[in-house]
């Protein structure tokens, strides 16, 4: 079973269970993280609902449940990543599909 270091240094057990979406994630991350942040919002509100559209142009063969994975996981980092401009986000629990 693969391993990581997490935060404090401890070896963890990965959890991830489809190596497919481990190795575009950082590239699909890249390419929706704009849609987190509040200063590319409209109106004040986010534009995160365009990244399930650009994932699905961009990583056809992801399946709709994949595409919703990886923005709910970047959803997740964003927040760890940017606490003090988050909070115009939902929770990553209440993420509801949209797609």
């Amino acid at each position: 079973m693969a391993t990581y270091t997490d935060s404090d240094g401890r070896q963890q057990a990965d959890r991830r269970m489809n190596p497919q979406l481990r190795e575009l994630f950082d590239s699909a991350y890249a390419m929706i993280e704009p849609f987190f942040d509040p200063q590319a919002g409209w109106g004040g509100r986010s534009l995160e609902h365009l990244a399930f559209r650009v994932l699905r142009d961009n990583f056809p063969q992801l399946s709709a449940e994949e595409v919703h994975a990886v923005v709910v996981a970047a959803h997740r980092i964003y927040i760890t990543r940017h606490p003090e401009g988050s909070e115009h986000l939902k929770r990553p629990e209440d993420v509801k599909r949209s797609f």
